[in-house]
């Protein structure tokens, strides 16, 4: 069976820009997935990640080309896929070309990356006052990621399961500057890996509300997946 996969959009950019936020808001749709790294490692290579400030979230690329090219190799099993959203991936200029020759190797589909842009101080106050759910998220080493909506009457309780919040360990000040470090120092290379090799970045602005550049983002992605 061939796959039928017509777009991925790689979805990459400074933490707290709100990468996550948008995937969770478009992946949602009929024919769409999101792909998350950390959900296709063995919980040892997390654990192994989750000691040190350098280290925090960074995972070898022999690890990353055998998740990349199994979920892409999986999908060519599942018809119902049309686009593929990859949540804060690539990381560094080697997972460009490890997912590039992993899509080309399989499909001829389009691949649309976006980067995610903000400024600096939304994107420090968006650290300050994000949250998580140990409960509704089961992380493998107990550091779950993805932004949880708290109730509008009680900051730190969940409104999905009334669960306690917590801030996310990630977050913290000497953590996040780490993260905003790694990431200005392999940003030029993720673009210049696309563009060299002839696929132009788009740049989305999260500054006003992540849930408006969503709904910015929503006409692309429907444009694009239709155009093949």
């Amino acid at each position: 069976m061939h796959m039928v996969l017509r777009l991925v959009v790689p979805i990459f950019g400074p933490p707290a820009a709100g990468k996550t936020t948008l995937t969770m808001h478009l992946g949602n749709e009929p024919g769409r997935r999101v792909f998350r790294l950390r959900e296709h490692v063995s919980e040892e290579v997390l654990a192994a990640t989750a000691t040190s400030s350098e280290r925090l979230g960074w995972i070898d690329e022999f690890t990353v080309g055998e998740a990349v090219r199994s979920y892409f190799t999986a999908g060519q099993q599942d018809p119902d896929i049309h686009t593929v959203l990859l949540d804060n991936f690539p990381g560094s200029a080697a997972q460009v070309d490890q997912l590039l020759t992993t899509l080309w190797t399989l499909t001829s589909c389009r691949i649309e990356p976006i980067e995610v842009v903000t400024d600096i101080h939304t994107l420090k106050q968006r650290a300050k006052n994000r949250k998580v759910c140990h409960r509704c998220e089961h992380d493998p080493i107990h550091d779950p990621r993805l932004p949880a909506v708290p109730t509008t009457d009680d900051p730190w309780q969940c409104a999905r399961c009334g669960g306690l919040l917590h801030p996310r360990r990630g977050d913290s000040p000497r953590l996040f500057k780490a993260r905003l470090q790694r990431y200005h120092q392999t940003a030029i290379g993720i673009r210049t890996a696309f563009t060299d090799s002839g696929i132009p970045v788009t740049q989305l602005d999260t500054t006003n509300t992540i849930e408006g550049a969503a709904n910015l983002l929503a006409p692309l992605l429907i444009s694009r997946s239709a155009s093949l």
